[in-house]
């Protein structure tokens, strides 16, 4: 009696336990993807900082000229606004947390929170672009005294453009993760290339972070001689470009499935948004082959930093490969949805010698005729 008692005790605490553990775990993933999105919100608030002082360095030395004064001083007040965009998508995102405990029933505002998370991510992203030529501008007019400060600043606004990448990429995973992401099946070989196509642009994203990591190694070790540092770090800001394209792919494969599901209405629309993709895969090419130099050159360091670059150096190529595979999919992609009428068959005009021939004689009797002629020549042999 007293095991039948301890037996039921120990069935109700273990289904208590399971009841317990499968809500937590239907709600993970998105939990997940949120904490992300605030955590990468807080990153954009303390890149805000390191830019604001960064950009002091050049924006307020007087003996610098005025135009490179003026640019320090555009990306310095920049600083203040990703510091209210990290603000307002931690508060967005913070929101969405809460949200996201029913779902169903808060649907709607999930979708507007959602949204404006995503709205600011895209002005972080519109931020970054817009700084480009006052960038250069610092990159290439700053005095030797000043050129660390000037690719210090680079750096970092590139690392804002990465993080609100990320949130993006996070903020999707959040839609999906909720069931509220709306799924377009194409089928035959048009959702064959689209698959294949997405698969590629993820592969190359998961790459885009191995060469990220796989330069650190050599772009941050003070005991390396310079030289070797300065290849590893060029080959590691081009990860960050790498990462963007990709990210950008995926946004554009997202955009082209509805479309491509009625080809006839939008077919202005598909090509152009295929052609956009294209354009992402031949820019993430030739920002890698731009750098090629510098990923051989590092082929001649020891271990153990020869691993690393061995590392970088595959992954790179790597990258290149996929790339390229994107756009022969793309192409096809565009065939399947598109295809040609088959040209009408062209009849070959005949030549001059079969022209001749057929005047001369008559068509199918040429090898009896031959044979004809070779017995009565036998024949008349004989006879004499």
């Amino acid at each position: 009696m007293n095991f039948n008692k301890i037996f039921g005790i120990a069935i109700i605490a273990l289904v208590l336990m399971v009841a317990s553990v499968f809500p937590a775990s239907a709600h993970g993933d998105e939990h997940m993807a949120i904490d992300e999105v605030i955590e990468h919100a807080e990153e954009l608030v303390e890149m805000s900082a390191t830019i604001h002082d960064q950009t002091m360095l050049i924006a307020d030395d007087e003996d610098l000229d005025d135009d490179l004064r003026a640019a320090g001083e555009s990306i310095h007040l920049s600083s203040h606004d990703i510091e209210h965009i990290g603000a307002a998508i931690k508060e967005h995102a913070e929101e969405l947390e809460a949200l996201s405990a029913d779902p169903e029933a808060n649907e709607a505002e999930i979708k507007i929170a959602l949204e404006e998370i995503n709205e600011h991510a895209d002005e972080a992203l519109e931020l970054v672009e817009s700084k480009e030529a006052d960038i250069q501008k610092m990159v290439s007019d700053a005095p030797e005294l000043h050129q660390q400060y000037a690719a210090d600043i680079k750096d970092s606004v590139t690392e804002v453009g990465a993080i609100a990448d990320h949130i993006k990429t996070h903020a999707a995973e959040v839609e999906e993760d909720l069931g509220l992401a709306e799924a377009v099946v194409l089928e035959g070989d048009a959702g064959t290339y689209v698959t294949a196509m997405e698969e590629l642009a993820n592969e190359m994203l998961e790459l885009s972070h191995s060469i990220h990591d796989e330069t650190e190694y050599i772009a941050d070790d003070e005991a390396l001689d310079q030289q070797w540092r300065d290849y590893g770090e060029e080959v590691h800001l081009s990860s960050h470009d790498v990462e963007q394209a990709a990210t950008a792919i995926l946004e554009d494969i997202d955009e082209l499935k509805p479309l491509a599901a009625e080809p006839a209405a939008n077919e202005a629309a598909v090509k152009a948004k295929i052609t956009e993709i294209n354009d992402h895969a031949q820019g993430i090419i030739d920002e890698l082959m731009s750098h090629d130099e510098a990923v051989h050159a590092i082929l001649d360091l020891e271990e153990p930093y020869l691993t690393h670059a061995t590392a970088t150096h595959d992954t790179v190529h790597k990258v290149e490969y996929e790339a390229k595979q994107l756009q022969k999919k793309g192409e096809k992609l565009e065939a399947a949805l598109y295809p040609e009428a088959a040209p009408e068959p062209v009849a070959a005009e005949p030549s001059a010698v079969s022209t001749e021939t057929e005047g001369n004689s008559v068509p199918g009797f040429g090898f009896p005729i031959a044979i004809a002629g070779i017995l009565g020549a036998i024949c008349l042999f004989r006879r004499k």
